[in-house]
């Protein structure tokens, strides 16, 4: 018997990392039944999700069978408010459940980044945290036509 189930842990992990003066925390009650679908899945016992926001990157392991049995339910609280100021939650996801999970976190909640499982968020791959602040892709000055 687990000691949570996706659904569960998923809310935990929501109560992790927001707080009252969070920026959209909306997003990830938007996107609860699909992570829940996820997060019962082992996988993010060896692929973490990874919270690139205010502070610290925080990279959230799952504990699986005997090994969440003898961790327990107890969960220690963060210090810091990871998504306080602009945020993205990376999602590693099973390639077979990859274009669904896509399509439908896009709609429900932008700031979670879908990949494929062991590819892992990049420093250089852009967040959405940061997407709305970059001009770069909207405007584009071919320097050499100005002269």
């Amino acid at each position: 018997m687990p000691v949570r189930t996706g659904a569960e842990t998923w809310s935990e992990i929501i109560a992790l990392i927001t707080r009252p003066d969070s920026i959209d925390a909306g997003q990830l009650t938007a996107a609860a039944s699909v992570m829940a679908t996820l997060l019962s899945e082992d996988h993010y016992a060896k692929h973490p999700l990874t919270l690139k926001g205010d502070g610290h990157r925080l990279v959230i392991y799952g504990a699986y069978g005997a090994d969440a049995v003898a961790r327990g339910a107890e969960v220690a609280p963060l210090d810091w408010n990871p998504t306080g100021k602009a945020w993205t939650l990376h999602v590693p996801c099973d390639p077979e459940d990859l274009d669904w999970v896509t399509q439908t976190l896009k709609t429900r909640a932008p700031r979670l980044a879908v990949h494929v499982l062991g590819s892992g968020p990049t420093d250089t791959e852009q967040d959405a945290s940061t997407a709305a602040n970059d001009t770069s892709a909207a405007l584009s000055i071919n320097w050499g036509a100005a002269s």
